[in-house]
């Protein structure tokens, strides 16, 4: 008797609650902001100008002037989509699974259904490690770009202010004489706390940049490295020590510090780091309100609706084969694109 196909309600109830291992800046920049979905496979954004103007001074005898209104500016864009695709292989519920008993105990039934999970799960981590890649993108450049096959390749400019983006050189760079790694965090936490209006309360660093901080003479006077009080990585679901989970160093004042180093493979195989070497990005995560946005999917089966998550089963007849694909149409966007700075601090 031929199986029955999963609909699409059923798998979305599947992918929803799977867990996503890593996705620390996702989370921490992306993870507080109610997601956004729009009816069209256009994703728009206002971009509103700060008004910080104060009230001029008149006499009471004199009549008051309109202002000039600062306005905003929508932004539009259209997503690339992702689509990981599956064909169901028969050949992997007729065997045990692993763990399974010796000599199996699950029906071919059972066996189909967990290696439905699998493929959900697997979708899953690569749609949200993607989101980890264009959030990491986005915090170091105030940007991301997008591109892949039948896709041309398009740049998101979030418009970040220009002094937010640092690379240090020749005799200003962290590990050459005279340079205090500390001092320079300290006037970086300043000088972005003020662009953003809101006071930067994390800082992130890759495993060389963090080796020279420590390095700095006062590093001891400065830094509080107590480990036993609450912080945002626990708080946000991620195991200490556990592989692409961030650790937890030490805090100057209010603001956390942390070490990440997680990679990820590429669409053409190769391994790449998330954060490049000698990197350090500070951030306020509350005043950035990262917002994840998603288009309307253009498939007749999914109604033309915006959705998060449109998984779908179906057969082809010639050759006869069951297949299972994920789409999704996101875009990343943050609110407040200057409450995050990256500094490269030995290029």
């Amino acid at each position: 008797m031929a199986f029955s196909l999963y609909d699409t309600t059923t798998l979305v109830g599947v992918i929803r609650p799977l867990a996503t291992p890593g996705n620390f800046l996702r989370r921490l920049f992306f993870g507080t902001a109610a997601p956004i979905t729009f009816d069209t496979p256009d994703i728009k954004w206002d971009r509103v100008f700060e008004d910080r103007r104060i009230s001029p001074f008149v006499s009471p005898y004199s009549p008051g002037k309109p202002r000039q209104d600062k306005g905003f500016q929508t932004e539009t864009f259209t997503p690339g989509y992702q689509k990981p695709l599956d064909r169901v292989d028969p050949s992997k519920f007729q065997k045990r699974r692993p763990g399974e008993q010796l000599g199996g105990e699950l029906s071919l039934a059972d066996r189909r259904d967990l290696m439905m999970v699998d493929y959900m799960q697997s979708h899953k981590n690569q749609i949200e490690r993607r989101d980890e890649v264009m959030t990491a993108e986005t915090v170091l450049t105030g940007k991301v770009t997008m591109t892949g096959e039948d896709y041309p390749t398009a740049i998101v400019d979030y418009d970040r202010a220009p002094n937010l983006t640092k690379a240090l050189t020749l005799t200003a760079r962290w590990g050459e004489a005279g340079v205090s790694p500390v001092a320079n965090l300290e006037a970086w936490l300043d000088e972005g706390s003020t662009a953003a209006g809101a006071a930067y309360s994390h800082v992130i660093f890759d495993k060389r940049a963090w080796g020279l901080f420590v390095a700095d003479p006062d590093f001891k006077t400065k830094v509080d490295t107590t480990l036993g009080q609450a912080n945002n990585s626990v708080q946000l679901g991620f195991t200490p020590g556990a592989p692409g989970s961030p650790i937890f160093k030490g805090r100057i004042g209010t603001v956390e510090l942390y070490v990440y180093n997680d990679f990820y493979e590429d669409v053409d195989g190769t391994t790449k780091w998330l954060i490049p070497d000698f990197t350090v990005i500070l951030g306020a995560p509350a005043a950035y309100e990262g917002t994840p946005t998603y288009g309307a999917i253009l498939d007749p089966e999914a109604g033309y609706v915006p959705v998060e998550w449109f998984p779908k089963n179906w057969i082809s007849q010639n050759p006869a084969a069951e297949w299972v694909m994920t789409q999704t149409s996101r875009l990343l966007v943050p609110k407040r694109v200057n409450a995050t700075m990256a500094v490269g601090v030995r290029r």
